[in-house]
């Protein structure tokens, strides 16, 4: 009979790491974006939801936003361009990365 080690399965972790950090706070600041994926917003008829994986301050943190902008723009950079450097700007009443 095979042990279950045997099977060499290994767990895939598929939540981010880190301290939560407004995205307010990281407005103008250079910011490091590893991954994110695109969620349902737990909030009825708010659309979906961005979460990212980021780097701030060498530190990793999560950000969750439903900026529909930064969901836009993001779904556009290809996978293998990540990890890449970017800012959180506001423009015209909504937010953009520069």
């Amino acid at each position: 009979m095979k042990n279950f080690k045997d099977f060499n399965i290994h767990p895939v972790i598929e939540n981010f790491v880190g301290d939560k950090i407004e995205t307010k706070k990281l407005l103008d600041k250079e910011i490091v974006i590893k991954d994110f994926k695109v969620v349902p917003s737990k909030f009825e008829g708010r659309g979906d939801r961005l979460d990212m994986q980021i780097e701030y301050k060498d530190e990793d943190r999560v950000v969750f936003t439903g900026g529909k902008y930064l969901i836009q723009t993001i779904e556009k950079v290809p996978k293998d361009c990540f990890p890449f450097k970017a800012k959180i700007v506001e423009l015209d009443g909504h937010l953009e990365f520069v």
